[in-house]
């Protein structure tokens, strides 16, 4: 199976999925100057793949946390300006929201888990 994202090695199918592509720019000449123009010295371009999961078993949320708990993770995802990539990645907040409990799998089901995965 083909996932569109891997993390640590753990596949999953997010149900909200996006790519922002974000500038960075060096502290000195970077700003604008006494004419109000802007004067830009950018140092690179890094990307932040913000995710939402929704409706995930304790299991699978158990799973997907351990996958990102490390300082650092390595990433492969779908990159709408390069294709498929590979990046490492620094976890942001991880929110978890609770649902409900399922009887018949025996299990807790979170409504969503939302978290950022930013390139280091």
């Amino acid at each position: 199976m083909d996932y569109i994202l891997v993390i640590n090695g753990y596949g999953c199918f997010p149900s909200k999925y996006e790519v922002q592509l974000s500038d960075v720019d060096r502290e000195d000449g970077s700003g604008r100057n006494q004419n109000g123009d802007m004067l830009r010295d950018r140092a690179g371009v890094k990307k932040k793949v913000i995710l939402t999961f929704a409706a995930i078993p304790q299991s699978k949320a158990e799973r997907l946390l351990q996958a990102v708990k490390d300082e650092f993770v390595t990433v492969t995802y779908l990159d709408p300006e390069l294709g498929k990539r590979t990046m490492t990645a620094y976890v942001g907040d991880r929110n978890c929201q609770m649902f409900k409990y399922d009887r018949a799998s025996q299990e807790w089901i979170w409504d969503s888990i939302t978290f950022n995965l930013i390139e280091k």
